[in-house]
């Protein structure tokens, strides 16, 4: 029986939903990656994983949802892969070299980074106060993991500081992210002599923030004050 013959099937267990949710999400995710996000609407979705639109509203209450559920599960993949490429790392490894890593592991993650620049802006704005609260609390712990990912590199940073530096980088990604020039007419438009200071390589953009931020948080840490004069 096909995937799309069995989204046909009502889910009557715990078990049988959860594995429809899990369809729901891969369904998402491919159409999403070939698609594009602005053509992945909650019809477009019903036709990948072979529901009626109505019956999506059994599983998720609107399109966002789905979209932050796949967000999560991006999120639960880069901390895999930022545990495994800081894992390597010593106590002696640099700030600079940290940064590369870090901002490497997020631009393998481009859906990821694609989801966290429209969460704010988009995604919130059609979702309950409930599934807000529920998307923050799974936010907040992952990012509590990927500060102890942090902190185990960075043995002198605080876990208050580890988890300052994960909120900044996650700010800055979503801010970079849209920056970056991709349609044909904006790369055209940049190659003009006094717009070319405006191209943004997101990987060297990206590292340079994150490194920043980690002297910044580790110099009012050790309460280091420089000069102004």
């Amino acid at each position: 029986m096909s995937e799309k013959s069995k989204a046909y099937q009502r889910a009557r267990t715990a078990e049988h939903f959860a594995e429809r949710e899990k369809m729901i999400l891969t369904a998402t995710r491919t159409l999403m990656d070939r698609e594009g996000i602005e053509n992945t609407s909650l019809s477009a979705v019903a036709r990948e994983v072979g529901l009626a639109k109505s019956s999506l509203y059994r599983y998720y209450e609107s399109r966002e949802q789905i979209l932050v559920a796949l967000l999560l599960e991006d999120a639960d993949h880069m901390l895999a892969s930022l545990q495994k490429a800081l894992g390597t790392q010593n106590d002696d490894t640099d700030l600079k070299s940290i940064a590369g890593i870090w901002a490497k592991v997020c631009c393998d993650h481009p859906r990821l980074c694609l989801l966290v620049s429209q969460l704010s802006p988009i995604l919130e704005h059609n979702l309950s106060t409930e599934r807000i609260v529920e998307a923050k609390q799974e936010f907040l712990r992952r990012h509590r993991k990927m500060a102890d990912i942090l902190s185990a590199v960075l043995p002198k940073l605080s876990e208050a500081g580890a988890l300052t530096a994960v909120q900044f980088v996650f700010t800055v990604v979503a801010g970079l992210w849209p920056m970056k020039a991709e349609r044909k007419n904006t790369l055209a438009a940049l190659e003009h002599p006094d717009l070319s200071h405006l191209k943004v390589n997101f990987e060297d953009s990206l590292a340079g923030s994150i490194e920043l931020c980690l002297l910044g948080v580790l110099a009012k840490e050790q309460n280091w004050v420089p000069e102004l004069k």
